[in-house]
C-alpha cells in the first residue's frame, strides 16, 4: 500500500491547525461509515481498518483541495477508500507473485532419453499455467489458495485445471 513515504511527503509535513481541526471532524462524522465501507471491499475486518487509516493519511495529505462541506466530503473519502483498497491488494498480489516454479514449467521441455514412465509424456502436453495449477492442485491446496498465489481469479485457476484434466486424460488414453 502506497503510505505518505511512497507520496514523496516528508515526514515534517505538518498540518495547520485549522486543517488538523477539521480533519477531526471529518473523522468524527464519517470514520463508522468508511469503516463498515472498506469492510464490504476488503476479504476481513483487520485488513478494512488498514484501509481506513491509509484513507485518513491521503485525507490529511490532500485536504487543502477538498472544496466540499464535511457533510459533503463522504465521497471524496469513500473514493479514497477505493484507491487505497486497491493499492493494498495490488502491492499483496504482486509480493505474492510465484517466483519459483521451474520444476513445473520444465515439465514442458520434452527429456532427451525415455522416462520410465510413459505417463511423464502426457505432462508435456499441458500449457505452463495448467501445469502450475494442476500441480498444485495435486499436492493438496484448494483452488481459492491456489488462486490467491497465483494472482489469478478463482474461476481461471478452475478452468485451467479442468481443462489440464482432460488433457492428461486424453494424452494418458491415447
Amino acid at each position: 500500500m502506497a503510505t505518505a513515504y511512497d507520496l514523496g511527503v516528508s515526514p515534517v509535513t505538518r498540518l495547520t491547525a485549522e486543517s488538523a481541526d477539521r480533519l477531526d471532524r471529518l473523522f468524527r462524522l464519517h470514520n463508522s461509515r468508511l469503516v463498515a465501507f472498506a469492510a464490504t471491499r476488503a476479504r476481513d475486518y483487520a485488513t478494512a481498518e488498514d484501509v481506513v487509516s491509509e484513507c485518513w493519511v491521503r485525507a490529511a495529505l490532500s485536504l487543502h483541495q477538498l472544496q466540499a462541506t464535511d457533510e459533503q466530503a463522504y465521497g471524496w473519502l469513500r473514493a479514497i477508500i477505493v484507491r487505497a483498497a486497491i493499492d493494498h491488494y495490488r502491492l499483496r498480489r504482486s509480493s505474492e507473485a510465484p517466483t519459483d516454479f521451474g520444476d513445473v514449467v520444465a515439465v514442458r521441455l520434452v527429456p532427451a532419453t525415455p522416462p520410465a514412465d510413459a505417463d511423464l509424456y502426457a505432462l508435456a502436453e499441458l500449457t505452463a499455467p495448467q501445469a502450475v495449477a494442476v500441480k498444485l492442485a495435486a499436492q493438496g491446496l484448494s483452488h481459492d489458495r491456489i488462486a490467491r498465489r497465483l494472482g489469478k481469479t478463482r474461476q481461471a485457476v478452475q478452468q485451467n485445471i479442468h481443462r489440464g484434466a482432460n488433457r492428461l486424460r486424453l494424452a494418458v488414453a491415447g
